[in-house]
């Protein structure tokens, strides 16, 4: 995709020659929710529990056990909202470069090429009823459980099984051609989103992240809201409240420090509204432990 080199994101899934990574994700307890983002990367998740309304390119789609979601490069996505109950995910993230040739051939120009420039895309959301969900869960399994195992050779198993997965989705499930207009809308949401990850310690104006857009601050405080379903401070103090709890579970810094590192001048306020939106005080959050995986935000 034509993006600003500057919006490539600081987390590696993988490692430089194995570029994938397995992510097993357990929400509200010790998560709260995964703020709206996007990566490089191409993520396939499969719901394991529970159920949730997520946010896909700007659309809501509630999705329950058994339901998968596909994730090309470049696509916005997060829970948004805190799930009212415990919701288990398990997901793959990778390069799809991983999968072409270095010498061109038609799986790479024909499947793979338009798949991560963003020119073709399948359904972001199958579920769990859809006779093609139902295959895929089996290849989802079978990578799930070598990539667990890791036996010798597990990279070319993972591989193939990626490769035949593929194969299975553009013979049992419909692609489409993507609107530009749309991805011209997406490309600036990036853009802000990415300055908030970026900068959000630090006191962040409106000014700044109209700028981005080369929008007035009115405009731009409609178009924000209007896409993201919140206003574009509430996005940077859920943001922040996410960091926030992340940090709460896995260090022993004091509150204050957090609070402030994640970019919260006022305490009083930070665990008001840190109660307001996960039910507990900061210092009891961590009494309790954070339970749950903590990914990064892949």
């Amino acid at each position: 995709m034509n993006q600003n080199p500057k919006l490539l994101e600081t987390v590696r899934h993988g490692s430089v020659l194995f570029p994938l990574e397995y992510y097993h994700c357990v929400f509200p307890l010790g998560l709260g929710s995964l703020p709206v983002h996007w990566h490089e990367e191409f993520e396939l998740t499969l719901v394991r529990k529970g159920s949730c309304t997520y946010q896909i390119n700007l659309l809501p789609y509630d999705i329950a056990e058994g339901d998968l979601l596909l994730l090309p490069p470049g696509m916005l996505h997060g829970t948004g909202e805190r799930p009212h109950t415990e919701f288990v995910t398990d997901s793959f993230v990778f390069r799809l470069e991983m999968l072409e040739s270095q010498l061109p051939d038609s799986c790479t120009t024909q499947f793979f090429a338009p798949l991560a420039a963003g020119t073709i895309s399948f359904p972001v959301y199958l579920p769990a009823k859809d006779p093609a969900a139902g295959v895929l869960r089996e290849s989802f399994a079978s990578i799930r459980r070598t990539f667990l195992e890791k036996p010798f050779g597990y990279e070319l198993e993972i591989k193939s099984e990626l490769l035949h997965m593929f194969f299975l989705l553009y013979r049992h499930v419909p692609f489409e051609r993507n609107d530009p207009a749309h991805k011209e809308i997406t490309d600036k949401l990036k853009l802000v989103l990415q300055f908030i990850q970026e900068h959000y310690q630090r006191p962040v104006t409106v000014q700044e992240l109209a700028r981005l857009c080369h929008f007035s601050e009115y405009h731009f405080m409609r178009f924000f809201k209007r896409h993201m379903n919140m206003t574009c401070i509430e996005y940077l103090n859920q943001y922040r409240l996410e960091m926030a709890s992340r940090q709460l579970a896995a260090t022993e810094q004091p509150v204050t420090s957090i609070a402030l590192e994640s970019g919260f001048n006022n305490i009083s306020y930070f665990n008001r509204v840190f109660k307001k939106k996960f039910g507990v005080t900061p210092k009891e959050y961590r009494r309790l432990g954070g339970a749950g995986v903590q990914p990064p935000l892949h």
